[in-house]
């Protein structure tokens, strides 16, 4: 019955299957009508917002979508609740153009978003129109909070990074400073997350203990912590995260309650459970199987790993409690942190045993701070305090970053590996509950199905050899992969460009080469291939197999094409648009195959 409930709630959720949404009245030119629901991080060049259909000519609709404004010095930022009108063309979201690239497309898609809107400011007209849903009551509350910290004195990184801390927007955080965190094992911190309402949910229980006395008390406090927990969740926006966060603890608090340990993992599954059927495609989605992950891992491996040793004195027992914590909830999050990061961050251990007990003193003074903010009264010195504090806390985390040594960085890790890894460590901890002979016979096949999959991948990249051209803006690039050798035919970008690390990631390449030549000429398997660049220079040679077009190269397309009879012209990234248009009408009328990376993606040719 559940399985039957999953896969039809996963297909509808998979379209828009209302029959007023949107899509169904697009036409060539369109009148919308969009209210603003999430301001999201901004581009180089654009503002971006999640934004809700209206209308569309007039016609009342619903349904999602990417609204990109071009910025403007001049112009104000929308806010959430905005109502905006606009004529912009809709276009569909682009998926990744090149191999082991990241899907915004279909991240979005995991949001029901399928399309988008570029405009400049003056094709976007604000209405005088407001909305008063609670996510606008939420983003007023944050906004006075904002503001109160400001003219207190809090800028800078130590704004950014208590508005992630405490309210959940990311937008304003500097680029270096998220990478460190990242790097030191601390990203977690800066997205209201488990971690996050765990420890908020501790506070209030601690506060709220007194009522415990009372009949009825445990009762009466688990209604306060959960209607507490849900206010805090709803000023922090409720996102996808924090929804989930929150619904996770308010099972767990329940559990507790209930003061059974296999209640924890009945309410925790229960609240799984409900969020998937609300939004099947939280399934996907990698913040809710990390935090998921995380806390089952703390509930069932932290209390094996505790007991391997008992400290004697207090304060050590405090720390070993920490870091078996820690280490459990990083034992159950890391195959599928490497699979989706590729990195390990060897310092973790040492970082939240640092950050961890002071992250309550943060967002206890944090909280406390907010509510201050919200009424008017928070003394300046507060803000003083609580800057500095914050300012220590991203210098460690620098500090700590910049032990690249320690930094495991660019790990292959397929789908396949991850599940293979988790069944080890499952297996492992079902192991040491009890060691019986049918256990360890079960720890064993999952060791030798881990060494079989290493064996099988490495064979697999091994064997495989590609010619790609790859859909790189401004620049080119081409490379052809042997096995795990790779050697680059032509670029003039940096070699850390993100397009080439994700496919050297993706593919397990070992060995890396960059051809010190501005040859034009290629011999690939038994096919000739000819890179036509900016230059526009080359040998005249008949029966070419496959041309290159890269750098907007000026020539005659028909006169090539005669004199050197290729089955086919590809046009990559770094070409102008109004060329390739051209080119590939020249191609239609001699009948010659096209490729154009900016549409059909990247190319591949195996052999």
């Amino acid at each position: 019955m559940f399985l039957a409930i999953g896969a039809s709630r996963f297909t509808f959720a998979q379209e828009p299957p209302l029959k007023n949404h949107y899509t169904h009245f697009i036409k060539q030119e369109n009148a919308l009508v969009l209210s603003i629901n999430q301001v999201l991080k901004p581009s180089k060049n654009y503002l971006k917002y999640e934004a809700e259909v209206q209308q569309v000519n007039q016609q009342a609709t619903r349904g999602k979508l990417l609204l990109n404004i071009k910025k403007d010095s001049l112009e104000t930022p929308l806010k959430v609740g905005d109502f905006v009108f606009t004529n912009a063309l809709i276009s569909e979201v682009e998926g990744a153009k090149n191999p082991f690239q990241f899907d915004y497309k279909s991240y979005l898609a995991q949001n029901q978003i399928y399309n988008q809107i570029f405009a400049s400011p003056v094709e976007v007209r604000l209405l005088n129109l407001k909305s008063h849903s609670v996510k606008v009551i939420a983003s007023n509350i944050r906004d006075k909070i904002i503001y109160e910290f400001e003219k207190k004195g809090l800028k800078g990184n130590e704004l950014a990074v208590v508005k992630a801390l405490l309210l959940g927007e990311r937008n304003e955080l500097d680029a270096d400073l998220r990478q460190s965190y990242a790097a030191a094992g601390a990203i977690h911190i800066l997205a209201i997350s488990g971690l996050h309402i765990g420890i908020i949910m501790l506070l209030i229980s601690f506060v709220l203990k007194p009522l415990e006395s009372l009949k009825n008390g445990k009762t009466i406090k688990l209604i306060l912590l959960v209607l507490i927990l849900w206010c805090y969740a709803i000023i922090a926006g409720l996102s996808s995260s924090v929804v989930r966060a929150t619904s996770m603890f308010t099972a767990i608090g329940f559990g507790l309650f209930i003061n059974r340990k296999t209640a924890i993992l009945n309410t925790l599954a229960l609240s799984a459970l409900i969020l998937l059927l609300l939004n099947p495609l939280y399934l996907f989605d990698v913040g809710f199987k990390m935090s998921y992950l995380a806390v089952l891992a703390i509930v069932l491996i932290q209390p094996k790993i505790v007991n391997i040793w008992h400290p004697k004195f207090k304060v050590v027992h405090y720390f070993w409690q920490l870091l078996t914590v820690s280490t459990a909830a990083q034992l159950g999050v890391l195959p599928l942190s490497l699979y989706y990061f590729h990195q390990f961050p060897g310092l973790f251990f040492l970082t939240n045993m640092v950050i961890l007990p002071f992250l309550g003193t943060i967002l206890g003074l944090g909280l406390l701070f907010m509510l201050l903010a919200y009424i008017g009264f928070l003394p300046a010195i507060f803000i003083a305090i609580y800057q500095f504090i914050i300012l220590v806390l991203n210098q460690f985390i620098v500090f700590i970053a910049h032990q690249e040594a320690f930094l495991l960085k660019n790990i292959s890790f397929s789908l396949l590996l991850m599940l293979t890894c988790y069944l080890v460590i499952i297996s492992a901890f079902y192991w040491m509950s009890q060691k019986t002979f049918y256990r360890t016979i079960l720890v064993c096949l999952s060791v030798l199905s881990l060494q079989s999959v290493l064996i099988y991948q490495k064979y697999q990249s091994a064997k495989t050899n590609e010619f790609i051209v790859f859909n790189n803006y401004k620049t080119p690039l081409i490379a052809l992969k042997n096995g795990v050798d790779l050697k680059i035919l032509r670029t003039s970008d940096r070699l850390d460009n993100a397009v080439l690390t994700n496919f050297k990631i993706g593919s397990q390449i070992t060995n890396f080469e960059v051809l010190k030549t501005n040859q034009n000429l290629f011999l690939i398997n038994d096919k000739k291939v000819l890179v036509v660049d900016k230059s526009a220079v080359f040998e005249p040679i008949k029966q070419i197999d496959i041309v290159v077009l890269t750098e907007s190269p000026k020539l005659n397309l028909e006169r090539l094409i005669l004199q050197q009879k290729p089955k086919l012209i590809i046009a990559d990234g770094s070409n102008y648009k109004s060329l390739i248009t051209l080119w590939q009408r020249t191609c239609s009328q001699l009948k010659i195959s096209f490729y154009n990376t900016s549409q059909k993606g990247a190319f591949i040719y195996y052999f």
